[in-house]
């Protein structure tokens, strides 16, 4: 029986056993494949349980024999819920009551039961969860810019990335002896916002596009085709490949700081490896007081632009 799992991070794969140790959920007994949108996720999955983990915008085909969708509220935004739901629901031939389909559902029942009925009511519609809008940074014409469910700031812009992308375009262009081509990395780039503008606003601009979701990924790669901007988007948790060390002349990242700044500590060991000598490495933050100490361990100053309410860090490679 070929089962997949939607929406199931490593830690929901075991359960407590005798003596209230843990041990692998019956969930994966069999042939499991485990989804996950994020590769960060994968790689967990890979790590905690010999089963088939794989990392996709979109489900695979199948056929399966049972689809188990783990959501919540807290879990997930509605929208994205809604939209997977969707997904497996065309893979069951809209058949969400049958014994092929279990939702597993970590909220409260009426919740469940009004996302059920949102697809079972009318199994035949195809909702667009996707939404286009405008950005742009003083100088440059606004671009338009398309996300999905799942990225980063779906919808609208985020300011921090905003205040990131202007500070940079700003820069760059005051940068008499810019290299050109300008090899740029936009690290945790979602959609894409911050490399876009910043390559819409200054001449020359290579872009290199990172981020561990993959609708983040596909959202970069629709947005490059639409605006006639070359990029090579990966998929990746750990930045950048070897091949890349030392090749860049700017990077930029707006990192998450929830786990103690260790994903942005991420973002910074991949700008130090990456940076040319002389390359300048830019984050963004609400609060300069958390990030700060962390970007001065990788290099040796941190220059501070506040802009927006938000606070850019600039540092340089050191020659």
């Amino acid at each position: 029986m070929k089962t997949l799992l939607v929406g199931y991070r490593a830690q929901d794969l075991f359960e407590k056993g005798r003596r209230g140790k843990l041990q692998p959920s019956p969930i994966v007994d069999g042939d499991v494949t485990c989804h996950a949108l994020d590769i960060y996720h994968r790689h967990a999955i890979e790590k905690a349980l010999h089963v088939k983990a794989i990392c996709s915008a979109h489900l695979p085909g199948g056929p399966w024999d049972v689809i188990r969708f783990k959501t919540g509220p807290k879990l997930m935004s509605g929208e994205l819920a809604l939209d997977m739901l969707q997904e497996i629901s065309r893979l069951t031939g809209g058949d969400l009551k049958s014994p092929r389909f279990h939702l597993d559902f970590d909220g409260k029942e009426r919740d469940r039961n009004a996302l059920l009925e949102k697809v079972l009511d009318d199994p035949t519609r195809i909702r667009d969860f996707s939404a286009t809008w405008c950005a742009s940074v003083p100088g440059a014409e606004p671009i338009e810019l398309t996300s999905y469910p799942g990225c980063f700031c779906h919808r609208r812009a985020d300011d921090g990335g905003l205040a990131l992308a202007e500070v940079v375009s700003r820069e760059l262009n005051a940068w008499e002896a810019r290299p050109a081509p300008l090899k740029f990395l936009d690290m945790g780039c979602g959609c894409g916002l911050v490399g876009f503008l910043v390559a819409s606003a200054v001449k020359g601009v290579e872009l290199v596009m990172v981020d561990s979701h993959s609708r983040a990924i596909e959202a970069a790669n629709v947005n490059a085709k639409k605006l006639g901007i070359p990029v090579e988007a990966i998929l990746a948790d750990n930045g950048t490949p070897a091949r890349m060390d030392g090749t860049f002349d700017v990077f930029a990242g707006n990192p998450p700081y929830y786990s103690d700044y260790r994903i942005a500590e991420v973002f910074l060991e991949t700008a130090l490896r990456a940076l040319k000598p002389g390359g300048l490495c830019y984050t963004v933050v609400k609060n300069d007081a958390g990030l700060k100490p962390v970007q001065e361990r990788y290099f040796p100053s941190v220059e501070v632009i506040r802009r927006r309410g938000y606070c850019v860090l600039k540092s340089i490679k050191p020659v």
